[in-house]
């Protein structure tokens, strides 16, 4: 994880996750270095080093401040509260190719990667979370298990669905259409679990 510092060195870690993610979107997980870094800001790369370990705090911390960044939009947006809006907001996002590629990259290492897979465990973990709290806050009544199996399942279809959303021309259906259906599926799953 990050060194801990002042408003400058937040600046520069921001500065350096950036690139990072500029990076691994490019290339992938295998031309993510520090070095690589550093040359793409233009820092010697003692200063990369000053505030990461190595590639793999890098990538930590890109999924990290990713979910962290996706929380802090969606709860800034106008009060859409609620599975639906968490949803429209979900399938949106995954309309951005980098996000996706991004995400391809991490799934296709942490299948191989013990390290990669503890940071995609631990991005999950506040994502279930997350999931879990939006759906509790529309069935207080649900049990804590009910909560965790329903918010498995969303998020499961919800990030399958990044595979044809985030490249172009993967599905042959009108995204407007399956949007609609994607938003009655969710309901409906809730209201089983």
């Amino acid at each position: 994880m990050a060194r801990r510092t002042g408003a400058k060195g937040q600046q520069r870690i921001e500065e350096i996750l950036d690139a990072a993610e500029e990076i691994l979107v490019e290339v992938g997980y295998g031309g993510l270095s520090m070095r690589g870094v550093a040359d793409r800001l233009g820092l010697r790369l003692s200063h990369v080093q000053y505030y990461f370990d190595g590639p793999d705090a890098l990538l930590e911390a890109i999924f990290d401040r990713s979910l962290t960044r996706s929380i802090e939009v969606f709860e800034t947006r106008p009060k859409r509260e609620g599975i639906e809006a968490m949803v429209a907001f979900v399938l949106e996002d995954q309309l951005s190719a980098s996000n996706c590629r991004m995400f391809f990259e991490l799934w296709a290492l942490a299948a191989r990667d013990d390290k990669a897979n503890a940071v995609l465990a631990r991005y999950y973990a506040r994502y279930q979370s997350y999931v879990e709290s939006i759906v509790a806050s529309e069935y207080p009544q649900a049990k804590p298990a009910q909560l965790k199996r329903c918010a498995v399942i969303l998020m499961s279809l919800l990030e399958g669905l990044s595979l044809f959303r985030g490249v172009e021309g993967r599905i042959a259906v009108s995204r407007r259409e399956l949007d609609k259906d994607i938003v009655k599926a969710v309901r409906a799953i809730v209201e089983q679990s």
